[in-house]
């Protein structure tokens, strides 16, 4: 796993556990929320997927945790795609809570502490509440819910400064309406799975 991606995968985690009442939208192609549920990488955005979005090379492979660190949410699963010219990646990531009420308050949650920016706004086709954050200097998020499933896409328009180390600090790299079309793109083509 590449710097850059444990230290996101901390970010997501923190950020996956600040999060909180969202609509039941729908899982990945080919997945079912019983299956998510079970295999939580059913979830996850695919390496084809990923490639047609430009993000070819894979730079961490899929992993499921029962260990997420969020409370009420036992069972997690991760992948994260970087372009070829390793500037830019994509992290997708699944986690299965206990309840939907967990999981509806984790994205409440989100929704009071999380950085919202004006310009950026997640896909209607995630549902009514789906939300889109800035998670970190150059990540941006969208989270969506599915019954007791939250969802995770993240863009990381700078993967060099998000694999510095925490105390240096970086300033934010605002992402450009193309970064954000993939972003929106990349979370539609996750969500996808069960259409």
């Amino acid at each position: 796993m590449s710097k850059h991606v444990l230290r996101l995968a901390g970010v997501m985690a923190v950020a996956l556990a600040s999060l909180g009442a969202a609509v039941l939208t729908s899982l990945p192609a080919g997945a079912s929320e019983s299956s998510v549920t079970s295999a939580p990488a059913k979830g996850l955005l695919t390496t084809a997927q990923a490639k047609r979005l430009g993000f070819g090379q894979t730079a961490t492979k899929a992993s499921t945790s029962t260990k997420t660190g969020v409370t009420g949410c036992s069972k997690g699963a991760q992948v994260a795609y970087e372009n070829t010219s390793k500037k830019t990646g994509l992290i997708s990531e699944v986690l299965i809570c206990k309840t939907t009420k967990v999981a509806s308050g984790l994205i409440t949650k989100e929704k009071k502490v999380g950085t919202a920016v004006s310009s950026m706004k997640p896909p209607k086709a995630l549902g009514s509440t789906a939300i889109e954050r800035a998670a970190e200097a150059s990540t941006y998020a969208i989270y969506w819910q599915q019954g007791k499933i939250i969802e995770l896409l993240a863009f990381d328009a700078n993967i060099d400064a998000t694999s510095s180390s925490a105390e240096t600090s970086v300033p934010a790299t605002p992402l450009s309406s193309g970064q954000q079309q993939t972003l929106v793109k990349a979370a539609l083509e996750q969500n996808s799975a069960t259409q």
